[in-house]
């Protein structure tokens, strides 16, 4: 009985020692992908960071020109409310000229 046990226990240990040697081995491989990937985004993220400014500075552009274009169009309603007050207050005075002429 003592004999079996010990063969058991040197099953056992062999199948743990087995296990583990395939764990470290996956391990190592997690950690190198990992150590590349880390490389990699060092590398990237200066790049990253200059597209962000990049696009940075369209927005802001894009905003100038939208207030531009914005205080444009307000421009031109108040020429055009001016240019229908002046059209009415002339038909006004032409109207009265030609009913009281």
């Amino acid at each position: 009985m003592w004999l079996a046990f010990g063969i058991a226990a040197l099953v056992v240990a062999l199948a743990l020692a087995a296990v583990l040697l395939r764990v470290r081995r996956t391990l190592g491989a997690v950690e190198e992908l990992l150590e590349t990937t880390n490389e990699e985004m060092k590398e990237t993220l200066p790049e990253v960071r200059q597209t962000i400014g990049n696009v940075n500075d369209i927005t802001s552009g894009v905003n100038i020109g939208l207030r531009t274009a914005g205080s444009g169009a307000a421009a031109v309603g108040r020429g055009v409310k001016a240019a229908v007050y002046g059209v009415r207050v002339a038909g006004r005075s032409l109207f009265r000229q030609v009913l009281g002429g």
